[in-house]
Formats: C-alpha cells, sequence, structure tokens
C-alpha cells in the first residue's frame, strides 16, 4: 500500500498561543527602548554633570575675576601715591640742588681772607650772603 499523504494535519497556531508570540515580541521591543531610553538618560546626566563642573569652575574664574579687578584697582591707588611722593620727592630734591648751587656759589664768593677771619671768630654770627 502506498500512502499518497500525510495522516498528520498542518498545525496553525492557536489564537492565544499567537497573541503570546505577539505579546513576548512586543515585550522585547519594549524592553528595548527602555534600554535605549535608560542608556539616554544616563548620557544625558553624565552631561548635566559635565555641566555643572563646568559651571562651578566659571563661578571659581569669576570670582577670581573680581579679586583681581579690586587688587587692580588698589594697586592704581597706590601707584598713584607713590607716584605723587615721588614727585614731591623730586621737587625737594630739585629744591634741595638749588640750595646746594646757591650755597657752593656763596662759599666761592667770599674771599680767602674772610674765610680765614671767620676760622678765628667762630662764635661771632657771619653775615649770610643771598
Amino acid at each position: 500500500m502506498i500512502r499518497t499523504g500525510s495522516d498528520r494535519k498542518l498545525v496553525t497556531p492557536s489564537e492565544p498561543e499567537q497573541q503570546a508570540k505577539d505579546m513576548q515580541r512586543l515585550l522585547a521591543k519594549a524592553e528595548q527602548q527602555i534600554r535605549k531610553l535608560q542608556e539616554k538618560v544616563a548620557d544625558q546626566k553624565q552631561q548635566i554633570r559635565e555641566f555643572q563642573a563646568q559651571a562651578k569652575h566659571e563661578d571659581g574664574l569669576a570670582a577670581e575675576r573680581e579679586e583681581l579687578k579690586a587688587e587692580i584697582t588698589d594697586l592704581k591707588g597706590e601707584i598713584r601715591e607713590l607716584i605723587r611722593v615721588n614727585r614731591e620727592q623730586v621737587e625737594n630734591l630739585e629744591a634741595l640742588r638749588v640750595e646746594n648751587a646757591r650755597l657752593k656759589a656763596g662759599t666761592k664768593v667770599q674771599s680767602p681772607s674772610n674765610r680765614a677771619t671767620g676760622a678765628v671768630l667762630r662764635g661771632a654770627p657771619q653775615p649770610l650772603l643771598s
């Protein structure tokens, strides 16, 4: 006897089995999407930490810049004061040079005999030459 066909029936999945497979596929896709979103959230958290660190650094730089501005302002004031004092010293030096030159000129005008007399009369007041 020759068999022409199989005794078996083609098995088609039942409706609940098909739904279960569809649900598993959907669940796998959802889990994959959740993993992607979790990775994205982790990346964004890392970016936030980096931005916070950068902001903290920039705040430090801004504070340092303000301190330096204040120091520069103080130094400018000190420089102005030093320039003023230096000018006063230059004026005093010039006045002393003029006085020194005047006194040197006055000693040259005195004759040698007057100086000798002045040496003998040390206690006596000497006339000032101007």
